[in-house]
């Protein structure tokens, strides 16, 4: 009898499990790669890698493609993608320090900041969704644009935050990126990225306009067809990427005390890997803002862990590479055949 109900029990947890959309499922296979990655981890190199001061470096480090991520899982969801987040960060991280070390109020800079990057993602919104070119194109054309103008306003030098001229200002800076609670606790930029992520993770799953762009993502013509205005949805999501990467280079600016032109290269492919590592559709349509987070921590995991059992940087490189062809792969293995042809190949189907 008592096998009898255990059997019904766990066919009611798989039927419960089956009935999960597909980026939940994912969420919950890489949270329990995360688990695992922190155990083993754990066990190489207890002594370093649980240090109360580690872990919280740890969550610093992920700061950057967290919320870059988060602004590229808008993009991902409704079905575009955005290569110019980093360029967009340096540029803004640039922009910050002129203007502090100009004399403006810091509340003054910090909103001045985030208007330009919201200006970065119309500019990137219109030529996709207006002009019609493809996104991979148009924002990798756009990264050259902000990398650019991120060399010219500095002449290609790094700007640094003692040329502040308020004391005062310089300290309320250095504390949004590099400030800790109490001098030696949590970061506040690991504050101001969950609080963010949280916000957008409200807007993604309970607005109207998040309800919008997934309906992009899945199917752009049966949601034009529905009465969904695509393109100022899909211009919306392009807006919260190039938010979300200002955001980030003032805070990176304000961690180094510095901005460099040269500043964020490579970090938007950094924040595509985290969110495709935690399950964000790559086709569109599916995934949530746990997800990035998910996925950024376990790039967090993977490279902090690699590092203190000293792991080269290259061979960081080509380990996080495979990782990351598998989770795509992972992906597609079940759509257009792909699984079959997998079979075939190793001689396993006919």
């Amino acid at each position: 009898m008592m096998i009898a109900k255990q059997k019904e029990s766990t066919a009611k947890g798989y039927a419960s499990f089956s009935r999960l959309g597909a980026a939940t499922k994912r969420a919950i296979y890489s949270l329990g790669i995360l688990i695992m990655l922190f155990i083993v981890f754990s066990i190489l190199n207890p002594n370093k890698f649980l240090a109360v001061g580690n872990l919280q470096n740890l969550l610093q480090q992920i700061v950057t493609y967290t919320i870059i991520g988060c602004g590229l899982t808008f993009c991902l969801v409704c079905g575009g993608n955005d290569l110019s987040a980093g360029a967009s960060m340096a540029l803004s991280g640039i922009i910050m320090v002129s203007l502090l070390t100009a004399g403006l109020p810091l509340w003054l800079c910090i909103v001045l900041c985030l208007g330009m990057g919201l200006l970065t993602g119309v500019m990137n919104g219109f030529f996709i969704e207006i002009l019609g070119v493809v996104p991979f194109v148009a924002t990798l054309a756009t990264q050259w644009v902000y990398r650019g103008m991120a060399n010219v306003i500095v002449n290609g030098a790094p700007l640094y935050a003692r040329d502040i001229p308020s004391e005062a200002v310089r300290d309320q800076f250095y504390i949004l990126g590099g400030g800790r609670i109490g001098g030696n606790g949590l970061p506040y930029s690991v504050i101001i990225t969950l609080t963010y992520a949280v916000i957008l993770g409200i807007v993604l799953a309970k607005s109207r306009i998040g309800r919008q762009i997934y309906a992009c993502g899945s199917n752009l013509e049966a949601a034009k067809l529905s009465g969904i205005n695509a393109v100022k949805t899909r211009m919306f999501a392009y807006c919260i990427s190039g938010l979300s990467a200002a955001i980030c280079g003032i805070l990176v600016a304000s961690r180094l005390s510095s901005a460099q032109p040269t500043a964020g290269n490579g970090y938007e492919m950094e924040a595509i890997a985290a969110s495709v590592l935690g399950g964000i559709a790559i086709s569109g349509g599916e995934g949530t803002i746990l997800n990035t987070i998910i996925g950024a921590l376990m790039m967090g995991v993977i490279r902090n862990g690699l590092n203190l059992n000293g792991v080269n940087s290259f061979w960081q490189q080509v380990i996080v590479g495979f990782i990351l062809l598998i989770a795509v792969a992972s992906q597609t293995a079940n759509k257009s055949g792909h699984l079959d042809n997998i079979k075939r190949f190793f001689g396993m189907k006919k």
